[in-house]
């Protein structure tokens, strides 16, 4: 009775214009069902989503990459005279200096695309020593590491993960959360680990669903969740345009 009365008063110019629509009663009680269930089911994960969101949105990268913990570097002379070693027209060469006084050469390799680090000589250079990685951990950064530990394995999602292993973890014994990672054959501090970046990546994990390794954005979880918040959303939006509603009339 209610709905044939309204239905009459919109006929009359009784309701107010746009954006009132006339939508049966059954189709009402649907629409609503299916919104709410939707929101239910994708409500955690929308949360989860913005909550992550506004931690990247505020937190400075560079803080979290440890960026401003590394120290600018001295330029060098090199002098291309003293290297003799094979290469390939293909290949990829790296000048850089590791210790003091020495330099070393990378050469990648086009089959698997390691980087071999080799001397100007062109023979393999030799692992850095446990107290030649705290070297370098205080002459690159202005951490002052004073514990190592030479890593090689790396778990899943383990914080050194996509790099070339083995490497020395470096730290201070009084601040064991901030954390050094160094290449032992270049010598580049290739991470820096802090409180900032395990909330990123943990964050990171829950925004992309990714579990495991915490690298792949493209999960059926994650492509799951994105359309079910895609239909809550439209859902709401068909609550909001297509259910009648009064306005007071002038």
């Amino acid at each position: 009775m209610a709905a044939a009365d309204e239905m009459a008063e919109v006929s009359a110019g009784k309701l107010a214009r746009w954006p009132f629509r006339a939508v049966s009663l059954p189709w009402q009680r649907r629409l609503r069902r299916w919104h709410r269930r939707l929101a239910i089911i994708t409500a955690v994960q929308l949360l989860l989503w913005t909550l992550s969101g506004i931690y990247f949105a505020f937190i400075d990268i560079a803080v979290v990459r440890g960026e401003p913990h590394r120290l600018p570097l001295p330029s060098e002379r090199v002098d291309l005279s003293t290297f003799a070693f094979p290469v390939t027209s293909t290949s990829q060469i790296t000048v850089k200096p590791r210790l003091k006084g020495e330099l070393v050469v990378g050469v990648v390799d086009d089959q698997t695309g390691r980087t071999n680090w080799l001397t100007p000589s062109g023979a393999p250079v030799a692992p850095l020593t446990a107290e030649q990685a705290i070297a370098i951990v205080w002459d690159k950064t202005d951490i002052a590491a004073d514990v190592t530990e030479w890593v090689t394995s790396a778990p899943q999602a383990a914080e050194y993960r996509g790099r070339q292993l083995p490497l020395w973890r470096a730290y201070d014994v009084d601040e064991p959360s901030l954390r050094v990672y160094v290449d032992p054959r270049s010598g580049d501090i290739i991470a820096i680990r802090n409180t900032a970046w395990r909330a990123w990546d943990f964050l990171w994990m829950l925004h992309i669903m990714d579990y495991d390794d915490r690298d792949d954005i493209g999960t059926w979880l994650l492509k799951l969740f994105s359309v079910m918040a895609l239909l809550t959303a439209i859902a709401g939006i068909g609550l909001y345009l297509m259910i009648p509603w009064r306005r007071s009339s002038s």
